[in-house]
Protein backbone atom coordinates (compact mmCIF):
# COMPACT_ATOMS: atom_id res chain seq x y z
CA UNK A 1 0.00 0.00 0.00
CA UNK A 2 1.90 3.57 -1.05
CA UNK A 3 1.73 6.11 1.82
CA UNK A 4 -0.64 9.03 1.15
CA UNK A 5 0.86 12.52 0.35
CA UNK A 6 0.76 13.69 3.82
CA UNK A 7 2.57 10.87 5.79
CA UNK A 8 5.11 11.03 3.06
CA UNK A 9 6.15 14.94 3.54
CA UNK A 10 6.11 13.98 7.35
CA UNK A 11 9.02 11.38 7.19
CA UNK A 12 12.07 12.68 8.94
CA UNK A 13 14.10 11.68 6.33
CA UNK A 14 12.13 14.32 3.60
CA UNK A 15 11.84 16.60 6.13
CA UNK A 16 15.83 16.94 7.06
CA UNK A 17 16.71 17.01 3.12
CA UNK A 18 13.71 20.09 2.57
CA UNK A 19 15.41 22.02 5.37
CA UNK A 20 18.90 21.39 4.35
CA UNK A 21 17.69 22.27 0.83
CA UNK A 22 15.83 25.31 2.45
CA UNK A 23 19.26 26.36 4.32
CA UNK A 24 21.25 26.81 1.28
CA UNK A 25 18.78 28.40 -0.88
CA UNK A 26 19.00 30.81 1.93
CA UNK A 27 22.73 31.33 1.68
CA UNK A 28 22.50 32.92 -1.62
CA UNK A 29 20.95 35.87 0.35
CA UNK A 30 24.43 36.38 2.22
CA UNK A 31 26.71 39.18 0.31
CA UNK A 32 29.71 37.36 0.53
CA UNK A 33 31.76 39.46 -2.32
CA UNK A 34 32.40 36.41 -4.46
CA UNK A 35 31.23 36.26 -7.59
CA UNK A 36 28.91 33.16 -8.93
CA UNK A 37 29.81 31.72 -5.74
CA UNK A 38 26.33 30.10 -4.83
CA UNK A 39 24.67 27.33 -3.79
CA UNK A 40 22.34 26.89 -6.83
CA UNK A 41 24.10 23.61 -8.49
CA UNK A 42 24.92 21.89 -5.09
CA UNK A 43 21.08 22.15 -4.42
CA UNK A 44 19.77 20.83 -8.07
CA UNK A 45 22.59 18.24 -7.51
CA UNK A 46 21.96 17.16 -3.93
CA UNK A 47 17.91 16.82 -4.44
CA UNK A 48 18.44 15.39 -7.55
CA UNK A 49 20.50 12.60 -5.68
CA UNK A 50 18.45 12.15 -1.92
CA UNK A 51 15.19 12.85 -2.48
CA UNK A 52 13.05 9.62 -2.99
CA UNK A 53 10.35 11.31 -4.97
CA UNK A 54 11.46 12.18 -8.36
CA UNK A 55 9.14 14.61 -8.26
CA UNK A 56 10.04 15.90 -4.95
CA UNK A 57 13.43 15.71 -6.13
CA UNK A 58 12.76 18.58 -8.78
CA UNK A 59 10.17 20.71 -6.93
CA UNK A 60 11.38 21.40 -3.88
CA UNK A 61 14.85 22.50 -4.54
CA UNK A 62 13.05 24.71 -7.26
CA UNK A 63 10.90 25.87 -4.93
CA UNK A 64 13.21 26.77 -2.67
CA UNK A 65 15.71 28.66 -5.52
CA UNK A 66 12.25 30.29 -6.97
CA UNK A 67 12.00 31.74 -3.08
CA UNK A 68 15.35 33.06 -2.54
CA UNK A 69 15.40 34.80 -6.20
CA UNK A 70 11.82 36.52 -5.54
CA UNK A 71 13.88 37.59 -2.42
CA UNK A 72 17.12 38.59 -3.74
CA UNK A 73 14.66 40.26 -6.86
CA UNK A 74 12.36 43.03 -4.37
CA UNK A 75 15.90 43.12 -2.25
CA UNK A 76 19.97 43.69 -3.34
CA UNK A 77 18.75 42.96 -7.09
CA UNK A 78 15.49 45.01 -7.05
CA UNK A 79 17.03 47.57 -10.03
CA UNK A 80 18.09 44.71 -12.19
CA UNK A 81 14.97 42.29 -11.40
CA UNK A 82 13.75 42.63 -15.33
CA UNK A 83 17.05 41.08 -16.40
CA UNK A 84 17.25 38.43 -13.41
CA UNK A 85 13.77 37.02 -14.43
CA UNK A 86 14.75 36.66 -18.08
CA UNK A 87 17.90 34.92 -17.31
CA UNK A 88 15.65 32.46 -14.94
CA UNK A 89 14.64 31.39 -18.59
CA UNK A 90 17.53 29.70 -19.20
CA UNK A 91 18.95 29.26 -15.40
CA UNK A 92 16.22 27.64 -14.69
CA UNK A 93 16.11 24.27 -17.83
CA UNK A 94 19.72 24.20 -16.21
CA UNK A 95 18.63 23.74 -13.25
CA UNK A 96 16.43 21.04 -13.80
CA UNK A 97 19.51 19.45 -15.69
CA UNK A 98 22.03 19.21 -12.91
CA UNK A 99 19.32 17.56 -11.06
CA UNK A 100 18.86 15.35 -13.73
CA UNK A 101 22.52 14.34 -12.65
CA UNK A 102 21.44 14.27 -9.26
CA UNK A 103 19.30 11.41 -10.68
CA UNK A 104 21.83 9.43 -12.38
CA UNK A 105 23.82 9.24 -8.93
CA UNK A 106 21.11 7.68 -7.34
CA UNK A 107 21.60 4.58 -9.86
CA UNK A 108 25.24 4.13 -8.98
CA UNK A 109 26.65 6.45 -5.45
CA UNK A 110 26.50 9.00 -3.81
CA UNK A 111 30.39 8.32 -3.42
CA UNK A 112 33.13 11.21 -3.03
CA UNK A 113 34.25 10.50 -6.82
CA UNK A 114 30.54 10.85 -7.94
CA UNK A 115 29.45 13.51 -6.06
CA UNK A 116 33.00 15.37 -7.03
CA UNK A 117 32.36 14.80 -11.03
CA UNK A 118 28.69 15.31 -10.62
CA UNK A 119 29.55 19.19 -9.37
CA UNK A 120 31.92 19.69 -11.87
CA UNK A 121 29.40 18.79 -14.74
CA UNK A 122 26.99 20.95 -13.01
CA UNK A 123 29.19 23.79 -12.61
CA UNK A 124 29.92 23.69 -16.55
CA UNK A 125 26.20 22.83 -17.69
CA UNK A 126 25.64 26.35 -15.42
CA UNK A 127 28.31 28.31 -17.26
CA UNK A 128 27.34 27.55 -20.68
CA UNK A 129 23.94 27.76 -20.13
CA UNK A 130 24.19 31.50 -18.00
CA UNK A 131 26.64 32.53 -20.24
CA UNK A 132 24.64 32.21 -23.00
CA UNK A 133 21.34 33.90 -21.10
CA UNK A 134 24.18 37.09 -20.23
CA UNK A 135 24.96 36.40 -24.38
CA UNK A 136 21.34 37.00 -25.55
CA UNK A 137 20.30 39.71 -22.94
CA UNK A 138 23.66 42.03 -22.96
CA UNK A 139 25.45 41.75 -26.09
CA UNK A 140 25.11 42.68 -29.36
CA UNK A 141 25.18 42.57 -31.95
CA UNK A 142 24.32 38.70 -31.60
CA UNK A 143 27.37 36.74 -33.45
CA UNK A 144 29.55 34.22 -33.14
CA UNK A 145 32.58 36.31 -32.01
CA UNK A 146 30.05 38.61 -29.07
CA UNK A 147 29.37 34.84 -27.84
CA UNK A 148 33.29 33.23 -27.36
CA UNK A 149 33.69 36.62 -25.95
CA UNK A 150 31.16 36.18 -23.38
CA UNK A 151 32.08 33.04 -22.82
CA UNK A 152 35.74 34.22 -22.56
CA UNK A 153 34.55 37.02 -19.94
CA UNK A 154 33.12 34.17 -18.22
CA UNK A 155 36.33 32.62 -17.36
CA UNK A 156 39.22 34.96 -17.22
CA UNK A 157 40.17 36.68 -13.57
CA UNK A 158 38.12 40.28 -13.47
CA UNK A 159 39.82 41.92 -9.73
CA UNK A 160 40.72 38.64 -8.76
CA UNK A 161 38.39 36.15 -9.37
CA UNK A 162 37.00 34.17 -12.32
CA UNK A 163 33.01 33.69 -13.04
CA UNK A 164 33.59 29.89 -14.18
CA UNK A 165 36.30 29.37 -11.05
CA UNK A 166 34.13 30.79 -8.33
CA UNK A 167 31.58 28.54 -9.85
CA UNK A 168 33.44 25.48 -10.09
CA UNK A 169 34.41 26.29 -5.99
CA UNK A 170 31.08 27.29 -4.95
CA UNK A 171 29.44 24.29 -6.40
CA UNK A 172 32.51 21.75 -4.54
CA UNK A 173 31.63 23.79 -1.57
CA UNK A 174 27.93 23.36 -1.27
CA UNK A 175 27.73 20.01 -2.16
CA UNK A 176 29.96 18.90 0.52
CA UNK A 177 28.28 20.76 2.90
CA UNK A 178 25.09 19.14 1.88
CA UNK A 179 26.20 15.71 1.22
CA UNK A 180 28.08 15.67 4.08
CA UNK A 181 25.52 16.74 6.31
CA UNK A 182 23.19 14.46 5.51
CA UNK A 183 25.55 12.04 5.09
CA UNK A 184 26.21 12.44 8.87
CA UNK A 185 22.24 12.56 9.32
CA UNK A 186 21.98 9.73 7.92
CA UNK A 187 24.18 7.49 9.87
CA UNK A 188 23.39 9.46 13.38
CA UNK A 189 19.80 9.64 13.31
CA UNK A 190 17.44 8.04 10.36
CA UNK A 191 19.99 4.94 10.59
CA UNK A 192 17.80 1.67 11.74
CA UNK A 193 18.59 1.32 15.48
CA UNK A 194 19.66 -2.35 16.43
CA UNK A 195 17.09 -4.49 18.44
CA UNK A 196 18.02 -5.39 21.83
CA UNK A 197 16.49 -8.39 22.87
CA UNK A 198 15.34 -8.46 26.57
CA UNK A 199 17.73 -11.12 28.67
Amino acid sequence: MQPSKESFIRQPRFLILTALVLLAALCRLIDHGFVNVAPVGAIALFGGACFRSRKAAFMVPLSAVLVSDILLNVTRHSGQAGEAWQAALFVYPAFALVACLGLLMRKHSRSIPAIVTGSLAGSLIFFFVSNLAAWGLWYQPLSFASLIECYWNGIVFLRGQSGLLNTIAGDVFFNAVLFGSFALVESRVLAPRPQVEAA
